[in-house]
């Protein structure tokens, strides 16, 4: 694919951040109210943190040595399949810190459906690998299933 789409499906993917932003924050806001918002955005803040942990830079890496494969199929499929094991493995390294913490901090007790809630948002992401097909070069494919999961989130949180 040529870098003029890729730099098309790169800014329709980065505008329609703030564009489903635009149309479901104010609704979600006054919908769960002050309050329920900021426990929300607290419990986020810790799932983000062990996504980050879980993650622990294999985009940027997954990114660049699927890049470096140059469309040798053989290559390709070892290179991902080892990247896949990494970061499926430390994200369950992951996960289990999330549950022993969830499950040990006493503070966290009053959040814990949506600290449970959050454990599926890190399994799931390890699932993305979006740095495959950033690697090779597939814009389009990224832009198309974002859009469609953020239609699918829009449709979910109004029928919800």
């Amino acid at each position: 694919m040529g870098l003029k789409k890729n730099i098309l499906y790169s800014g329709i993917l980065s505008t329609s951040v703030y564009v489903f932003q635009f149309i479901t924050y104010p609704y979600v806001a006054r919908v769960l109210g002050v309050t329920n918002i900021g426990i929300c955005n607290y419990v986020q803040s810790i799932v983000q943190y062990f996504m980050l942990f879980s993650a622990l830079g294999i985009n940027a890496l997954g990114m660049r040595e699927i890049a470096k494969c140059n469309g040798d199929r053989a290559k390709l499929n070892e290179t991902f399949s080892r990247l896949f094991t990494v970061n499926f493995a430390f994200t369950a390294i992951a996960l289990i810190a999330y549950v022993i913490i969830v499950l040990s901090v006493g503070k966290l007790a009053p959040y814990k459906e949506l600290l449970w809630v959050g454990a599926s948002q890190i399994l799931f992401n390890a699932l993305t690998v979006e740095w495959f097909f950033k690697g090779v070069e597939d814009f389009k494919y990224i832009t198309l299933r974002t859009l469609f999961v953020r239609v699918l989130y829009l449709v979910s949180i109004f029928v919800f």
